[in-house]
């Protein structure tokens, strides 16, 4: 993400307008993630292990 923000902070002061935003938007669960359609792409979130993993598909 670069500008030297620590993924920490980028999370707390992101993640409630993503999660905000997406509230009233369908998603699609299955076992360890989730996903979200947005225009031609879904963003797909993944637990794994200890880590969050997104992947972005057209």
């Amino acid at each position: 993400h670069g500008c030297g923000i620590p993924d920490k902070a980028l999370f707390r002061k992101e993640l409630p307008l993503m999660l905000e935003k997406l509230q009233k938007r369908k998603s699609f669960m299955q076992e360890n993630s989730i996903s979200y359609p947005c225009g031609n792409k879904v963003f797909i979130f993944k637990d794994v292990g200890d880590k969050f993993e997104l992947v972005i598909k057209d």
